[in-house]
């Protein structure tokens, strides 16, 4: 009798996890990821760029999957807020995060490096499409995107797969091809991610994770592409380009002295440079007070406004800033747990079970 009353609650918090990882995956989880090179307009903050800090701008997500699809009717906005809000939209032109700042610069035809972080992996595909736009201050139509497909590099396809092996905190890089005919002083350029997690009809008439509606991402960057013929600017080329005069370096002690993997000035050679300086890039999505100052009136919100800024005041004896989080006690080694904690916690404000998931 007392194995049956230890098992009951085992059993009864296995079901509740069922029914709620059903329930995700039937109205999708909230997103999380972003568009991070090209920074977009949603996460330049995190580079220095004088654009408003969005302390949520993993989650650009067609206003979520309900709303996306059962109230506008599967519509979303060009760059990820939900279609049925007012124009402006926050993160199209003229809105909150719609400043027309240009946030790279690059050469016709050229093969460009792009980075994707997911901070909450749902596996899927991603796509990037473009638009010369030329005005800041009107927004780009989905009409204008879908006429220049960026292509992944050494294919013709549009669409990136996310292998099935990547971890459930990943970020990507690869290449696409920028059109051979295209220049402006203002591009937009669009990603979309289309999740792979979703329930739904397959094209077989079989119903399974994978199939049918997928909830949707977006994010814009507003970049610009020069002739060839005229070259790029120096101060645009290569890895000594300056794109971002806002970007901060710092200088990391503990790397060995013979890696170079950024050099601050033309001048300085490798057989000369004793110091090593990186980009400083705000990575962390939520951050909160340390065990000793959990209790404190106003810390949650005083480690939100230091920690997530450029640049950031986030002494780790008062903050912390998790990475990763995985399932514990009842919910361990359970299939899609890790990545279930990760929705809860690695958001802002953070809804995360203290007894189902540990974060560090």
């Amino acid at each position: 009798m007392d194995n049956k009353r230890r098992a009951g609650p085992s059993i009864l918090t296995f079901w509740i996890f069922l029914l709620q990882m059903l329930g995700n995956a039937r109205r999708g989880a909230e997103g999380h990821g972003r568009l991070m090179d090209p920074p977009a307009r949603n996460s330049m903050w995190r580079f220095g760029y004088p654009n408003p800090v969005n302390y949520n701008d993993n989650e650009l997500f067609c206003g979520g999957y309900a709303v996306q699809w059962e109230q506008n009717g599967g519509r979303c906005g060009v760059c990820g807020d939900a279609d049925n809000l007012a124009v402006p939209r926050p993160h199209e032109a003229g809105g909150m995060y719609g400043k027309g700042i240009i946030s790279k610069h690059y050469s016709v035809g050229q093969e460009i490096e792009v980075e994707i972080e997911l901070t909450a992996n749902h596996l899927g595909t991603f796509v990037m499409k473009l638009c010369p736009n030329n005005n800041p201050r009107q927004e780009a139509t989905q009409e204008c995107f879908d006429r220049y497909p960026l292509y992944v590099s050494g294919t013709r396809e549009d669409r990136f797969l996310i292998p099935l092996d990547t971890a459930k905190k990943e970020i990507f890089r690869y290449r696409v091809r920028l059109p051979p005919y295209v220049t402006c002083t203002q591009c937009v350029m669009q990603w979309t991610y289309y999740t792979g997690n979703m329930w739904g009809i397959c094209p077989n008439g079989t119903e399974a994770v994978g199939c049918g509606r997928s909830e949707t991402f977006r994010n814009c960057a507003d970049i610009s592409i020069v002739t060839s013929t005229g070259g790029i600017p120096p101060a645009f080329a290569g890895q000594l380009r300056r794109d971002n005069p806002f970007l901060l370096y710092y200088r990391d002690i503990f790397m060995p002295q013979n890696i170079y993997p950024l050099v601050i000035s033309n001048d300085i050679s490798e057989e000369n440079d004793t110091d090593v300086y990186l980009q400083l890039i705000i990575r962390e999505q939520v951050c909160l007070p340390s065990d000793a100052y959990r209790l404190l009136p106003g810390m949650l919100s005083w480690c939100e406004t230091n920690c997530l800024r450029y640049p950031p005041n986030c002494p780790e004896t008062l903050c912390h800033c998790p990475q990763v989080c995985e399932a514990i006690g009842e919910l361990e080694g359970k299939e899609g747990a890790d990545v279930y904690c990760m929705d809860l916690c690695i958001v802002y404000p953070p809804k995360c079970p203290k007894n189902k998931c540990r974060c560090y």
